[in-house]
């Protein structure tokens, strides 16, 4: 048997003796229909409610459908009426379920999909629909469903068959927070985990990338978030350089270090490779949440003895595999056939397709002869998001050609993104000009793997970046957190860090402000880079800034202000969306500065807790979902419009000043007033003396936004919740954005209450809360991908520096 065969018989078989592929489309309507397909126990029905509950879809199961076709449940059926009536009923629902259901569902498959005729019915379906494949580790498999390893071994086979009818396949990697055991106080207090909190984020984002929701989502981000815009549109971002074969000596949470990318090189063969494979894309994903760039070497098929045209084929089975996994881009060399790139650039949804054209031979005309020129149309009329080109070079000089070629690719009108340096020790300064997915190394991979294995020119994404300081392309800036009372505040510690980490040269202070003069006073420097704005100015600020993003508009706060610059050269100021695109692209240098543009990231630490701890027994219901805030400030307004976001339409809000949640009630009444069927999404609980309203459901989400220390005149707030407003029988989610004290009253008495009436609550504190908002600021003040592992553990490291 062929290597080509052993690896992918599925794969193998869409490809005809004349070696011409057969359509496989990825590219699918907004509203189509997702099918999970797979063996007992890849957790389908956990992703399809997971999947469900993200997208505001139909959970639609076979089981299901089966007992509502025939009145009784599959085990009672087949005592009845036997194997055959049993087997034919099966194919009947399952088509039945997938033609009256090909839109706004999430479809589980049971075992009945790996018939014959069910597989033929799934195969037709998958042209139109995605089919998911579900697939994970076989011992994790074995283990849940306590199989003896005979019986293990023929479902392992049998599932296989779910490759021939899907066009998809996703990997469920384990989940620690599934087992429900208690988390170790890494945010500064124990917790009881909210499960599958790891697995929801990981399958969110999959359809998210799937469906486009994650682009939809993005077009109400500011032009200066990094969700706005994909890394090639962006400037300056780096690929984290990465082998198959090295991984597992790699601790994967250990790399994160400002890359904008993983470039996954597949450098190896091995007998399970596409499960290795989607098991490594998988970990990639969830450890370092960035985009996964699929790369086959043609050195991973040296040992092979496969001749030149069976390692083409090969070749082009794994690039069908990336695509199968939908991984964000894929690298396609454009020395092979332009019918085989065609196909696959068809194929491809919504991976990006970037064609590859490598020069392993030195000339002396180098970056100016016309076969690259060639090869540039070529990509771009098959049809490439983005061409790159590489060339081996023993010539500093070298170097000036590869600006001079970008040059001339960038005066073409409607020109592809480009990636353009030289291979090689001289190389390293192309690598360093170069704007877009830069390769670059990572420090520990010195010393855990072999150097053979890591191309050595390689600079690390720090090393890159403090070069561009030092070539004063970019400038150093002063950054600031500014307000009342900041004296405790974590922020310079997690933005230092991110600095270092990232290679930056800039700086982050804290300082005491009374009023909005002192506040213009600090930011008109022209090395002003940023500020984080706090209480109490984070409702005044607005009458100074001339932009404000959606988020802070609709919120009615600020906590974020970046400076608008005027570049010599560049066209005026006028607030519009590309005028503020270009100013992203040039918020790391220093300059004159005109007017300032405002947004909010209260609201993401908020609504990010909320998401990653609800429990699937909470998950959020317009009609029914119940959520509460405590206080009527800056932070109260973050937290109303994070609910909303999460789909909340019964938002209570409570105040030692009725009249200031009264004010923050019609400010979101007025916005969101097409998003409740009586106009009023927000309501004012008067009073903690109230009882809970007659018709609304208890809270299951609440978040106190009361200081416990004193804030100017405002005196410090020990506040409780009545016992009969925490009377949801399913517990939810206590957010406390308080962190001086860490355990405040609020927290003490949710514990007691979990305590005593073992309900499902979990506790969020304000460790917790406070670096996921400090890393979408970080993001929006440099346009760097934040380091957040890092930045998380710096606020537990200094926590501790503040505590009575």
């Amino acid at each position: 048997m062929s290597v080509t065969t052993q690896l992918a018989p599925s794969l193998s078989s869409s490809w005809n003796i004349e070696n011409r592929p057969s359509p496989c489309i990825r590219d699918f309507p907004p509203e189509a229909s997702i099918v999970l397909v797979g063996s007992r126990g890849s957790g389908k029905r956990t992703l399809g409610f997971i999947g469900a509950t993200h997208l505001g879809r139909r959970l639609i199961t076979e089981d299901h459908c089966f007992q509502e076709a025939t009145g009784t449940t599959r085990g009672i059926f087949l005592r009845q009426y036997g194997n055959q009536a049993f087997y034919r009923k099966n194919v009947e629902v399952l088509k039945q379920m997938l033609d009256n259901h090909r839109t706004g569902c999430i479809i589980e498959c049971g075992m009945g999909s790996l018939s014959y005729p069910a597989q033929k019915a799934l195969a037709e379906y998958s042209k139109t629909h995605p089919v998911i494949y579900i697939t994970r580790g076989s011992h994790r498999i074995k283990s849940l469903l306590r199989l003896g390893d005979e019986e293990a071994a023929r479902l392992e086979i049998a599932d296989l068959a779910h490759r021939n009818c899907s066009n998809l396949e996703y990997y469920n990697l384990y989940d620690p927070s599934g087992d429900g055991a208690e988390t170790p106080p890494e945010n500064g207090l124990g917790n009881v985990s909210s499960r599958l909190k790891y697995a929801k984020e990981d399958f969110s984002s999959f359809l998210d990338l799937l469906t486009g929701q994650g682009v939809i989502r993005s077009g109400f981000e500011s032009p200066f978030s990094i969700a706005a815009l994909p890394p090639e549109c962006r400037s300056f971002t780096y690929a984290l350089s990465l082998r198959l074969s090295t991984i597992p000596a790699i601790d994967l949470v250990e790399l994160e270090a400002g890359a904008d990318a993983v470039q996954l090189k597949i450098d190896t063969w091995s007998p399970d490779l596409q499960k290795l494979i989607g098991k490594q894309v998988a970990t990639i994903r969830r450890n370092l949440g960035v985009p996964v760039i699929f790369q086959v070497e043609n050195y991973a098929f040296e040992g092979t003895q496969l001749t030149m045209a069976e390692r083409e084929h090969a070749y082009f089975i794994l690039m069908e595999w990336a695509l199968r996994l939908a991984v964000e881009y894929i690298i396609v060399d454009l020395k092979y056939s332009s019918e085989r790139v065609s196909h696959l650039v068809r194929s491809s949804g919504r991976t990006r397709v970037i064609g590859h054209y490598l020069s392993r031979d030195e000339n002396p005309w180098g970056w100016d002869e016309d076969t690259s020129m060639t090869e540039y149309n070529k990509a771009k009329s098959l049809g490439c998001d983005i061409v790159r080109f590489v060339r081996a070079t023993s010539k500093e000089s070298d170097n000036d050609f590869v600006r001079a070629f970008v040059n001339r690719i960038e005066s073409i009108p409607d020109h592809l993104p480009i990636i353009a340096y030289n291979l090689g020790d001289h190389g390293r300064p192309s690598l360093v000009a170069n704007k877009i997915f830069t390769p670059v190394t990572h420090p520990i991979m010195n010393t855990t793997v072999s150097k053979s294995q890591i191309r050595q020119f390689l600079p690390t994404a720090s090393e890159a970046m403090q070069a561009l300081y030092q070539s004063r392309i970019l400038d150093p800036l002063h950054f600031y957190h500014l307000g009342a009372s900041v004296f405790y505040s974590l922020s310079p510690a997690m933005h230092t860090a991110a600095y270092q980490v990232c290679g930056m040269s800039n700086d982050f202070q804290s300082l005491q402000v009374s009023s909005l003069e002192d506040i213009h006073r600090i930011i008109h420097d022209q090395n002003f880079g940023g500020a984080a704005i706090t209480q109490p100015f984070k409702v005044q600020i607005l009458s100074r800034i001339a932009a404000k993003s959606y988020h802070a508009k609709a919120i009615g706060a600020v906590n974020t202000l970046l400076p608008l610059r005027t570049f010599q050269n560049s066209s005026p100021l006028d607030g519009s969306t590309e005028s503020l695109l270009r100013q992203a692209n040039q918020r790391c240098k220093a300059g004159p500065i005109a007017a300032y543009y405002g947004d909010n990231t209260d609201f993401i630490g908020i609504m990010t807790c909320i998401r990653r701890n609800m429990s699937p027994r909470n998950a959020i219901q317009p009609s029914k979902t119940t959520g509460l805030v405590i206080g009527a400030g800056g932070m109260a307004r973050a937290a109303v419009y994070a609910m909303i976001q999460l789909g909340c339409r019964k938002v209570f809000i409570c105040n030692r000043t009725v009249e200031n949640a009264e004010a923050v009630a019609r400010h979101f009444n007025s916005w969101a007033s097409g998003l409740s069927s009586d106009g009023e999404i927000v309501r004012v609980l008067r009073s903690t003396n109230e009882d809970w309203p007659v018709g609304y459901r208890q809270p299951t989400m609440i978040v106190s936004c009361v200081p416990a220390r004193s804030v100017g005149d405002h005196a410090p707030a020990n506040f409780e919740m009545p016992m009969q407003w925490l009377g949801s029988p399913t517990g939810g989610v206590v957010v406390e954005l308080a962190y001086l004290p860490l355990d405040t009253p609020l927290l003490k008495q949710i514990r007691r209450v979990r305590e005593e009436a073992k309900q499902a609550w979990v506790i969020v504190d304000g460790l917790e809360v406070l670096p996921e908002q400090a890393i979408a600021q970080f993001e929006l003040m440099t346009g760097r991908k934040a380091p957040k592992r890092r930045m998380r553990l710096e606020v537990l490291q200094n926590y501790h520096r503040y505590e009575e």
